[in-house]
C-alpha cells in the first residue's frame, strides 16, 4: 500500500503545473518528494515567464537556493536548471548569505568625495 501510494504521489506531482500548489508543499517536503518538487519546477520554470516572476516574488527562488543537494545528484541537477532559468544576479541576491556579502562590500567602500560648488 505505501509503495503505491509513493507512485501515485510521483505521478500526480509530475502532472502538476499549478506552481503555487507545489510551492506550498517546497518548504514541507521530505528529501524523497522534495526531488520530485523540484523537478517539476524545473520543467515549468524555464518555458513560462509568467510563472518565473511570480516564483521570485512568493519566495520560491530563496527556498530552492536554501536546499543542501549532494554533488551529482538529480536534486542538484534540477536545481541548477531553474537557477539557469534566472538571471545570474537575481540567482545571487536569493541566495543564503548574499546580504551578509553585501555588508562586507559596504563596511569598504570610500565614496569619492565629490567637489560642491559654492555659490
Amino acid at each position: 500500500m505505501q509503495k503505491k501510494a509513493a507512485r501515485a504521489l510521483r505521478v500526480v506531482l509530475q502532472k502538476c503545473v499549478h506552481l503555487p500548489a507545489l510551492e506550498a508543499v517546497l518548504s514541507i517536503a521530505p528529501a524523497e518528494v522534495l526531488q520530485h518538487v523540484v523537478k517539476q519546477f524545473a520543467k515549468v520554470l524555464p518555458n513560462d515567464a509568467a510563472a518565473r516572476k511570480l516564483f521570485v516574488t512568493s519566495g520560491g527562488l530563496k527556498k530552492i537556493q536554501e536546499i543542501k543537494a549532494e554533488e551529482g545528484s538529480e536534486l542538484l541537477e534540477s536545481v541548477e536548471t531553474i537557477n539557469s532559468a534566472f538571471p545570474p544576479e537575481v540567482v545571487k541576491y536569493y541566495s543564503p548569505g548574499y546580504s551578509n556579502t553585501l555588508l562586507e562590500r559596504l563596511d569598504g567602500y570610500e565614496p569619492e568625495t565629490a567637489s560642491v560648488p559654492t555659490v
